[in-house]
């Protein structure tokens, strides 16, 4: 009988070694434990965040994993792996505690396949899963979370995004700038030499806009070739250099597709917050007034 006890206590260890997706040494069957957002804010929603020894879950961007949920604390609640293999949730002291399978959680809960966690109004999933799982739920994520042609946050993610700072911005006194950004010269590529031309002269640049903002703002693509970025904490002044950076940019980069050279501008309006608005649309149709103005001034400029 204690022969099979250490068998089984064998299996249950290896089923919990950490990997990651994709990862050609690791056995496809070996399962790693994961949390899925399954409800949330868009820029959250579908986020899959391994579980190695221990994750923090809360809104500093120290934790493990990171939510925009403004119900949720800045550390919010632990998992630790234990030695016998089981993970256990913990709440840390949060404002507004944590629910598991929606009943409020006390003391320490040791988690199950399946369990949900319920931290302000964001939702988890544990589950375990293999490395084809794994890649699945990563598939999954991205199309949520991710404009596949350029790499920047889907518009869902970005409006999600855009409504929580503005919210952090007015709470905290602080100044936000929305950028509109429209490309120049996408038609004349797409009549010319086809939509594959004109596709890639967006995606590539996207990643010049992505490359600019780094950890200052984030970006997505607002539809066709017309681009929307964000920069929590920057005023008018700072959005301005922000978008000459991102127009001298792409106006110097020498973009090209099968051997020809494709030269589109981009056209940029600049809003803050709280002058030119104090709402996302406010904000929104304050940009894209600057943006026509830019336009209609001959196109490839910044305008406010």
């Amino acid at each position: 009988m204690q022969v099979a006890n250490d068998e089984k206590e064998r299996d249950r260890h290896s089923e919990t070694m950490i990997f990651m997706p994709g990862d050609p040494s690791i056995p496809p069957t070996q399962k790693q434990a994961f949390l899925t957002v399954v409800r949330g804010c868009g820029a959250d929603l579908g986020q899959n965040q391994p579980i190695a020894e221990a994750l923090v879950v809360g809104r500093a961007r120290e934790c493990g994993l990171c939510l925009l949920d403004m119900q949720v604390s800045s550390r919010h609640a632990r998992i630790t792996l234990r030695p016998d293999g089981c993970y256990v949730l913990e709440d840390l002291g949060s404002t507004n505690g944590t629910r598991i399978n929606g009943k409020a959680l006390h003391g320490a809960w040791e988690l199950l396949e399946g369990d949900k966690i319920f931290l302000g109004e964001s939702v988890l999933r544990f589950a375990m899963a293999d490395a084809m799982d794994l890649g699945y739920h990563h598939e999954l994520s991205q199309l949520v979370r991710i404009d596949a042609l350029t790499g920047l946050d889907s518009k869902r993610c970005f409006d999600d995004a855009l409504s929580i700072a503005l919210t952090q911005a007015r709470r905290k006194k602080l100044s936000l700038s929305v950028l509109m950004m429209d490309m120049d010269g996408i038609k004349p590529i797409n009549d010319t030499y086809g939509h594959l031309f004109g596709a890639h002269a967006i995606g590539e640049t996207g990643r010049l806009i992505a490359r600019v903002l780094h950890d200052s703002g984030r970006a997505c693509r607002f539809g066709g070739d017309e681009f929307t970025a964000m920069l929590p904490g920057l005023d008018k002044e700072a959005a301005v250099r922000v978008g000459e950076e991102i127009r001298l940019l792409l106006e110097e980069a020498r973009l090209e597709k099968d051997g020809i050279r494709l030269q589109p501008t981009i056209s940029i309006g600049a809003a803050s917050y709280p002058e030119d608005g104090e709402t996302v649309l406010a904000l929104i149709d304050a940009a894209d007034r600057a943006l026509y103005r830019a336009k209609r001034a001959g196109k490839n400029r910044v305008s406010v």
